[in-house]
């Protein structure tokens, strides 16, 4: 059985492994490459990758880059299909087979018929543009300053987001100020992605030097540049900030009772 400081290296070393995936996935990376990153052997790391993930280095790369290549299908409506494909290296044939094996669909039908996928998802819950009036009429584009923040990596159906938040902001309450904000990196399409699969990263702001940090190596930390960001404005309790994340992410439960208050910005950052 491995010991807490062991699960930690290994936690951490995954976490790199898809950190690299992500921020290199529109080059041609292979196995070797995220190996190379993280210092550890292929054999090594695809080990651990399959024990932690229950999915295979190979195989999390490919899937990435096909569920990729569906959002800029369904996005980027003024490039060739042949041009996206090549994107992510494959010729056009190739594309075609890979996508079709995976998403059960040809790129062709696929672009057809993506938004009909987005209005049919579970997450649509019917609304359309115009019932998103209210929550767009709270939401400001701003730049923000560098900052770090604390972060967990799930991977799970977005309908249990609020649940998550729940427990995350107890988890690190003792860490909270005034001036904390709370983020939600969303990084998986739900209309492409298998509903359970999809990840995202429930995040904090934290000052870097903090003690406490310190002597908690387990704790993840992600530093984040500055730029224009979109911000959702929320002023009040948390117990209210959780039921907006309902409103934002279907149902939920609210079952944690905190004694702080303060003003606060929930930011999404979709990768």
């Amino acid at each position: 059985m491995e010991d807490k400081e062991s699960i930690t290296i290994r936690k951490a070393v995954i976490n790199q492994a898809i950190n690299y995936i992500f921020e290199h996935i529109d080059e041609d990376i292979m196995v070797e490459d995220v190996a190379k990153y993280c210092s550890y052997s292929k054999y090594h790391l695809t080990r651990m990758f399959k024990e932690d993930t229950d999915e295979a280095l190979y195989q999390f790369i490919k899937r990435v880059r096909l569920e990729r290549s569906a959002w800029r299908l369904k996005v980027e409506k003024e490039r060739s299909i042949t041009e996206i494909g090549e994107t992510y290296g494959y010729s056009s044939s190739n594309f075609a087979t890979a996508f079709k094996k995976h998403l059960d669909i040809s790129p062709a039908d696929y672009r057809r018929s993506s938004e009909q996928m987005v209005k049919d998802s579970s997450f649509s819950h019917g609304m359309t543009l115009d019932g998103l009036d209210d929550a767009g009429s709270k939401i400001t584009v701003e730049y923000l300053a560098p900052f770090t923040v604390l972060y967990e990596r799930k991977k799970g159906n977005y309908h249990n987001l609020s649940d998550e938040w729940c427990d995350f902001i107890e988890k690190y309450k003792y860490l909270a100020t005034k001036d904390t904000l709370y983020i939600d990196c969303t990084i998986d399409d739900p209309s492409i992605t298998d509903e359970d699969g999809c990840m995202y990263e429930l995040c904090q702001t934290v000052i870097p030097d903090h003690p406490v940090l310190k002597d908690h190596p387990e704790i993840l930390l992600h530093d984040f540049e500055g730029g224009k960001y979109a911000v959702y404005h929320f002023k009040g309790v948390p117990q209210l900030l959780l039921w907006y994340i309902r409103r934002f992410f279907a149902d939920g439960c609210l079952r944690q009772e905190m004694s702080w208050m303060s003003d606060r910005l929930l930011i999404f950052i979709g990768r």
